[in-house]
């Protein structure tokens, strides 16, 4: 039998501290190194490279410390999709807007780790990710979002046993995939994984219907009943130039320029996690300056006039945020308060099923 005659050893000095470990295992004639890195759950765990010289180990130990250094986690072998998707909710989708991060927060907590969270994330399969969109496209959105928590006891079904099986839409179900399909796209990129099985799942498309607008009859009977408000420049904006709620709500005097006749706008007002929000707006070509027509000018023009008035009645209560359209003491407006104020506008005008995101279209 021919003996195995071990790798030379070479000649170095002592790995400070930190620098992780090299040495030389007899049982199987192959080099080992080792040091502690940041792994997907967030912990600093020992983590072992192999190869059959000195040279080789030293390499992939050096590239293993510096994707630590960078940001990169380490895959932990135990990590399981919820662990990641936490990391991944903390470190990557904090960048994204707030709006989009609570989007993506609600998908992942609601569906995503319910169906797949104890899954390990390297034995995720196409299989599991057909699982979860089988389990999404079954489950009662009532139950899942506890809606009945907000309603009153007469119009309660799921917690009282009257099951409305209000099932997600194909929307919502592409939604769910993509932020998974997110998700892994991130970990195969930090090569935490060797390929995203999401990609390997199709989901149809959803068929979007193409808006008509309201009819310019409908649009004036809104427009007059909301006269008798003091956002009724508001509406005439939103009819005229189909700003978004946020953009109306985020919309400051600076942005305007009433002798030009322009507006450019770029916020928007959100609440998100319990706070309100002045973020940008949700595209770049919201941010255009585009020509007001002159009724809107004229309006806007009395609209100032009329907000004059309110801060020298409001006095020390008054807090200038130069928006627009702000609450009757400066502050930016709740959103949904904006919602109940069109609601009661619509429903006097007639017409209760038109939504305030209509004067888009």
């Amino acid at each position: 039998m021919t003996k195995r005659t071990s790798s030379p050893v070479p000649d170095r000095r002592r790995r400070a501290n930190g620098e992780g470990s090299i040495y030389h295992r007899t049982s199987d004639d192959r080099w080992v190194g080792s040091a502690y890195v940041y792994t997907t759950t967030g912990q600093r765990k020992r983590r072992p490279v192999y190869g059959n010289s000195f040279d080789e180990v030293r390499t992939k130990l050096d590239k293993l410390k510096g994707n630590s250094v960078n940001g990169v986690p380490v895959a932990d072998h135990n990590t399981t999709v919820a662990e990641y998707l936490g990391y991944w909710l903390r470190e990557v989708v904090t960048h994204k807007r707030a709006t989009t991060a609570r989007g993506y927060e609600s998908a992942v907590r609601l569906h995503i780790v319910p169906v797949l969270g104890r899954k390990r994330l390297d034995k995720l399969t196409g299989a599991d990710v057909r699982h979860l969109i089988a389990v999404c496209r079954q489950k009662c959105l009532c139950c899942t979002n506890r809606y009945d928590k907000y309603r009153a006891r007469e119009q309660q079904c799921c917690s009282v046993g009257k099951c409305c099986r209000r099932t997600p839409s194909t929307r919502q179900i592409q939604y769910i995939h993509a932020v998974l399909r997110n998700a892994l796209s991130n970990a195969e990129r930090d090569e935490i994984i060797t390929r995203n099985v999401a990609k390997l799942v199709q989901i149809p498309t959803p068929r979007y219907k193409v808006g008509k607008g309201l009819p310019v009859g409908d649009v004036k009977r809104i427009l007059a009943e909301a006269q008798r408000t003091r956002l009724y420049a508001l509406y005439v904006l939103a009819a005229t130039l189909g700003f978004r709620r946020g953009e109306l709500l985020g919309l400051r005097w600076s942005d305007l320029d009433l002798n030009l006749g322009t507006v450019a706008s770029n916020k928007t007002v959100q609440r998100v996690n319990g706070r309100l929000l002045m973020d940008d707006t949700k595209t770049v070509d919201s941010d255009n300056t585009v020509p007001l027509p002159k009724i809107t000018r004229r309006v806007l023009i009395e609209h100032r006039d009329r907000q004059a008035t309110e801060r020298a009645l409001a006095g020390e209560l008054w807090t200038e945020h130069d928006l627009v359209f702000p609450t009757s003491v400066g502050t930016p407006m709740e959103p949904r308060s904006l919602n109940r104020h069109f609601d009661g506008i619509r429903t006097r005008a007639g017409y209760p099923h038109v939504r305030l995101h209509d004067f888009r279209h």
